[in-house]
């Protein structure tokens, strides 16, 4: 039992969850727009999440980036370079347009860490936008690279409502984060939890699960299986929030909450080739 929860801490420390949560967002996009199987996006956004989770979660805490001392982070060091050198592999298995996308959401997200202010502030740091940032970039690889690689007009209605239904999925599923986080993030950071406070916190992710659906349905424009899929997918999210707290297990958040997009996958994928 103890390897086993040994590798399981490794499978959520080196971000191989938090990487096919991604890889089923993208698939999902397929699936919604009946475009062709994509491997080069849908194992770009798989590696590419990992490593630059990876970059987030403990570049900024190892010197200079880079060089770390125990172990086990340097079995995630090396993990996450050769998710990198596979990442790099199918990057440049997509259009040029999708890989200048690519590299466009990748500066976005590293300077989440990496200052760019000359008094070393960066994305993080700056009130209010952390969970912004993380909603653009993955409603940006999920939506707009298959689409884009896809040859879709990115400007189309519904590809527009799609990326917006997305970010808005992504601020709800950083919710419970930003609860269980309350206890020792900086109040610099200004999350929402911070300003003002958890029950409104929750009563504004209601709202926002009730702006996901609302989405669904002008993206779906009938009362179809893929709605009422979402509809479900809503009381899950409902629920999670409900949930909540600051003295969770880490496992609520880093698997249970990261595990919604996969299970949404999955349900679309039983729905499409079973229903």
């Amino acid at each position: 039992m103890n390897v086993l929860k040994k590798l399981f801490n490794f499978y959520l420390d080196s971000s191989i969850h938090i990487g096919l949560s991604v890889y089923a967002l993208t698939y999902i996009t397929l699936i919604l727009f009946e475009l062709p199987y994509d491997e080069a996006v849908l194992y770009f956004s798989f590696y590419g999440t990992i490593v630059t989770y990876n970059f987030i979660k403990y570049g900024s805490s190892a010197k200079q980036y880079f060089f770390v001392k125990t172990k086990y982070m340097k079995g995630i060091q090396l993990f996450s370079f050769l998710c990198f050198v596979l990442a790099v592999f199918y990057a440049f298995q997509m259009q040029l347009k999708t890989l200048l996308f690519a590299v466009g959401f990748s500066v976005l997200s590293s300077l989440y860490i990496i200052p760019f202010l000359p008094n070393r502030k960066n994305f993080r740091t700056l009130a209010g936008l952390k969970i912004i940032i993380v909603a653009l970039c993955w409603a940006g690889v999920t939506v707009v690279l298959p689409i884009v690689n896809a040859d879709v007009p990115i400007a189309e209605t519904t590809v527009v409502l799609t990326c917006l239904q997305r970010f808005v999925l992504v601020l709800i599923l950083m919710i419970p984060f930003e609860i269980s986080d309350l206890s020792y993030d900086a109040e610099a950071l200004g999350t929402l939890p911070q300003r003002i406070g958890v029950s409104k916190t929750k009563q504004l992710a209601y709202v926002w699960i009730l702006l996901f659906t609302g989405l669904d349905y002008l993206i779906q424009n009938a009362l179809n299986e893929e709605f009422f899929i979402t509809l479900g997918l809503s009381f899950v999210l409902a629920f999670v929030i409900w949930k909540s707290g600051i003295k969770k297990s880490r496992y609520f958040t880093s698997f249970w909450v990261e595990s919604i997009p996969i299970v949404w996958f999955l349900m679309l994928l039983f729905a499409h080739f079973f229903l």
